[in-house]
């Protein structure tokens, strides 16, 4: 990704509990089931990466947001839920205990990353209504019936980022990372729990006719408001 004019970097610290002298390495390419506990450490280091950026938050680069943010979720929020149990109903707001539905997954996970929203109102929604409510219209892009390799691209194309992505009777997010196109969502098939996948290898996503795909932009929608 482009940077324009200004340096930074990542305040990052791990969330696993302090007995563990290594972070665990995720493998984006298949599927897995991890466990990290210590959930509320890994909510207190959002709140350390948005103080630390707050002075500088006005004069970086949209880009520069986006990358802030998406390292902040995918490094911090999502990886703890890896592995939390599946279920049509399920509302739980603690990785690894209980249950989640895949609405549930994404509203509870941006919730956590410091985005301000209804939580049960949107996850209750369809996911394209979801969408269309934290995305701005130039963000969105719909595909009907579009081979799998088309919509890889089309996500390649639109560039690095967190998006969520609303299909036939799902939802959950895609990171473009650069370089892999990734798949994060509480799933209703197979493990019946939160995977990570490879985007381009998911029966979910290819079985879908209807995808609706929103970027999440700190200009656009989710990010207005992130740091205060």
């Amino acid at each position: 990704m482009r940077i324009v004019g200004f340096t930074f970097y990542i305040f990052f610290l791990s969330c696993t509990q302090k007995k563990q002298n290594h972070q665990t390495k995720i493998n984006p390419a298949t599927t897995f089931t991890l466990k990290i506990v210590n959930y509320d450490s890994c909510k207190k280091q959002v709140a350390l990466i948005k103080q630390k950026n707050a002075k500088k938050w006005r004069i970086l680069t949209t880009q520069q947001k986006e990358q802030i943010f998406t390292k902040t979720i995918v490094e911090n929020i999502i990886p703890p839920w890896i592995g939390t149990e599946w279920d049509f109903n399920g509302t739980s707001q603690t990785p690894q205990q209980g249950s989640i539905a895949c609405g549930y997954f994404v509203t509870t996970v941006l919730q956590d990353g410091g985005v301000q929203l209804a939580r049960i109102k949107l996850a209750q929604c369809t996911s394209e209504q979801m969408i269309t409510t934290l995305v701005k219209p130039n963000l969105i892009k719909r595909f009907s019936n579009l081979p799998m390799t088309n919509f890889i691209a089309s996500i390649k194309q639109m560039g690095y980022g967190l998006y969520i992505v609303g299909l036939d009777n799902h939802t959950g997010f895609i990171y473009n990372d650069g370089k892999i196109i990734h798949f994060i969502h509480s799933t209703f098939v197979g493990t019946k729990n939160v995977q990570w996948e490879n985007a381009e290898k998911s029966w979910v996503l290819s079985s879908s006719k209807y995808k609706v795909l929103g970027k999440i932009s700190e200009d656009e929608g989710v990010l207005e408001g992130w740091i205060l």
